[in-house]
């Protein structure tokens, strides 16, 4: 095996959560890095309409870099390349030939895709900049137009990276590719401290800062590969059949686009979102891009995280018809979805007012700004366990191979969310409650159609296992349990105590002398509440926490 590029263990009990939690360590360090990022952008460019302008530019490049570069794509790409293929020579510790092969004729087959897609996403750029935002006009809209030209050419490198990762994954190689956001991360921080002190256009800077990283994280997964590839007879490991590997490469290709389209929901819902935002007015689509930020940051930690640590164990066991053991592994990570996605809604929605303002309240971000991104923060909040849950299920569906399923959920998901944000915005119902409340429409619609996407993809797992154990000769009913209600109940009280104990700080406190103080207590006293309420009421993940932790206190010390 290549030295210093080591694969996790195979899949076992609690194998997921162990790669759950080192990707979790790796997001963590990335939702950190963004946020720096966004407090960069928010200071230079505040909340009016130079944010509009660039937020609109970077919509698209953005929801391709969420879409691309944080597992969607990979996803997809992940569980076909382990249907056709064992992905490492346990000799040799690299990719087998078959893989290396499939791995080359997919990248030349796509690369000539891109550039032809990128090319014409240039010539009509400003047809784009017109559909992403119909509310803009005049000098505005050109300026969205410009950007566009300069962020477009990241949609190349940002696919190239994921299909990079998806072979790192396919071979249990986890850290590179979570890394991958950081380093798109830090390159953006660079180009933002270079138009700090340098004095350029900060719009500009930061466009070009997001086609630099895209370069950046394109060129590191594919080091990744190539430290992995097989050494032996190049040639034939590249390109033993042709015409076989490369029919093969088109196939895969072609089974793309409803699988990446089946993780798309969350960004095709913040596109339309955007896009009924745009005419809201000033300062409304910069909120709505802030607000996403902010939750990014849980989302990462338990729903990615998980969706992706699940991904090639389900697959293997799919691909081998342990359709019990899949209910239970998928079983276990939705529970632990929810177990850490509830508390995070309810205290994300307890200290947002604290934490927009400790985060973004500098610079050109005033007041208002605040106000309009809290207001588009707590309206997506009541989405984040449905995203959580979703990454979960659309690994799932992924795994045995419901392609079509995931389309269709993102199709019913993007609707609706369109008509859900424009009836809330336009009714005249909630108008009668002032501009801040209409402004909430775009981020409620979204949420709404989250939880829309979500039971689609439950009810799509739970036919395709009892399909699958059906013909297998197992038990059918064990699909049913995937998540127990007791278990909910319980996890919502929790959460529930959680967000109340989280609030009476943050409303106690005034946070006129040091913004962080009322942040930083309401934290605290959210945690100790939900841990207190989890561990007097049973919950089982808790008791096994503790119990592998005082397992592990004995192996280290043996005079326990």
């Amino acid at each position: 095996m290549p030295r210093r590029l080591s694969r996790s263990a195979a899949p076992a009990s609690g194998g997921i959560l162990r790669t759950a939690t080192m990707l979790g360590g790796y997001t963590l360090l990335s939702r950190l890095l963004g946020l720096a990022r966004d407090m960069g952008m928010a200071w230079l460019l505040g909340g009016g309409l130079l944010a509009d302008a660039l937020v609109a530019a970077m919509r698209l490049p953005h929801a391709l870099r969420r879409l691309l570069g944080e597992g969607s794509l990979s996803m997809t790409m992940t569980a076909a390349l382990l249907r056709h293929h064992a992905p490492v020579e346990e000799a040799t510790g690299r990719l087998s030939p078959g893989m290396a092969a499939l791995t080359a004729a997919l990248a030349v087959r796509l690369g000539g895709m891109l550039l032809g897609l990128t090319l014409l996403g240039l010539w009509a750029a400003p047809w784009l900049a017109a559909l992403l935002t119909p509310g803009f006009s005049g000098p505005e809209l050109e300026r969205v137009t410009g950007l566009l030209y300069i962020c477009l050419p990241y949609l190349p490198a940002a696919v190239m990276a994921a299909v990079g990762m998806a072979v790192l994954h396919s071979s249990r190689v986890f850290g590179l590719p979570a890394l991958s956001p950081s380093i798109f991360n830090v390159v953006m921080l660079a180009f933002t401290a270079a138009a700090f002190w340098g004095g350029f256009n900060p719009a500009v800077s930061l466009a070009w800062g997001m086609l630099c990283g895209g370069l950046a994280q394109c060129c590191v997964q594919w080091w990744g590969v190539w430290r992995l590839w097989p050494k032996a007879d190049p040639a034939r490991a590249v390109c033993p059949d042709p015409s076989g590997w490369g029919g093969m490469a088109w196939r895969g290709i072609r089974q793309l686009p409803a699988g990446v389209a089946g993780a798309a929901a969350p960004q095709l819902s913040m596109l339309a979102a955007m896009m009924l935002a745009s005419g809201l007015g000033e300062g409304r689509v910069a909120a709505l891009y802030y607000a996403e930020r902010l939750l990014e940051l849980p989302l990462g930690l338990v729903g990615v995280c998980l969706g992706m640590a699940s991904l090639p164990t389900l697959s293997e066991l799919a691909v081998r018809g342990r359709y019990t053991t899949f209910a239970e592994q998928l079983a276990q990570a939705l529970r632990w979805s929810l177990l850490l996605a509830l508390p995070a809604s309810a205290g994300l929605a307890a200290v947002a007012p604290p934490l927009v303002a400790a985060l973004l309240q500098h610079g050109a971000f005033d007041q208002g700004a605040v106000r309009a991104t809290t207001l588009a923060l707590w309206a997506g909040i009541p989405g984040l366990p449905a995203f959580a849950c979703t990454r979960c299920l659309l690994a799932a569906c992924n795994a045995l191979g419901l392609v079509r399923a995931t389309g269709l959920s993102t199709l019913w998901a993007v609707v609706a969310a369109l008509v859900a944000g424009w009836i809330l915005g336009h009714w005249p119902g909630p108008q009668c409650f002032g501009a801040d409340v209409v402004g909430m429409a775009p981020a409620l619609g979204v949420s709404l159609g989250a939880w829309c996407q979500t039971w689609l993809l439950a009810r799509a797992v739970r036919r395709g296992l009892h399909h699958g154990m059906m013909h297998s000769g197992q038990d059918g009913k064990q699909d049913a349990g995937l998540v127990q209600g007791y278990s909910l109940v319980r996890q919502i009280l929790a959460a529930s105590a959680a967000g109340l104990s989280a609030v009476v700080p943050v409303g106690l406190c005034p946070a006129a002398g040091w913004p962080w103080l009322p942040l930083i207590l309401g934290l605290l006293a959210g945690l100790a509440a939900w841990g207190l309420a989890l561990y007097l009421w049973g919950q089982d993940e808790v008791r096994s926490v503790l119990q592998a932790l005082e397992s592990r206190k004995k192996r280290h010390d043996p005079t326990v």
